[in-house]
């Protein structure tokens, strides 16, 4: 069977004006656990739109990603079946800069998971990459 590997990288390489930020990473897990229950519903825009003032990403190319994972989702239902729940697996850091949460998102036949990263240039954490794939090899390392 073909693998499917849905990933859209984002990586920011400079900071805008325009991008709030969150005071403390219990602010980013509280974001990345509200944006994981849009997702977990197939709200994407809804989510992604919630996640544009953190985000110092244009914003047509956030409603992009929105688009193409709408335009996916079908097959990902068809393939996995209906989705079930989020489960919380694990962070990781770079240093005090970089944060990223790792969640599955669980459907009755498999499971994907969700990176959501954030970056840390000065005092306020930003958005810095949400991405999901179907390869769960990387979950056990």
């Amino acid at each position: 069977m073909k693998k499917i590997i849905f990933l859209f990288l984002f990586i920011i390489l400079s900071n805008s004006a325009l991008a709030g930020g969150f005071k403390t990473e219990q602010d980013c897990r509280s974001f990345a656990d509200k944006l994981m229950d849009q997702f977990i519903n197939s709200n994407f825009q809804e989510g992604l739109n919630s996640a544009k003032q953190y985000w110092p990403m244009p914003e047509i190319e956030i409603d992009g990603m929105a688009n193409k994972i709408k335009q996916q989702w079908p097959i990902v239902d068809q393939r996995f079946g209906k989705a079930i729940a989020k489960e919380f697996v694990r962070e990781k850091r770079i240093g005090k800069s970089f944060l990223r949460y790792y969640y599955l998102h669980k459907f009755e036949n498999h499971s994907i998971y969700w990176e959501i990263d954030f970056y840390r240039p000065r005092e306020e954490w930003k958005i810095n990459k949400i991405s999901f794939v179907d390869k769960l090899d990387t979950l056990y390392e």
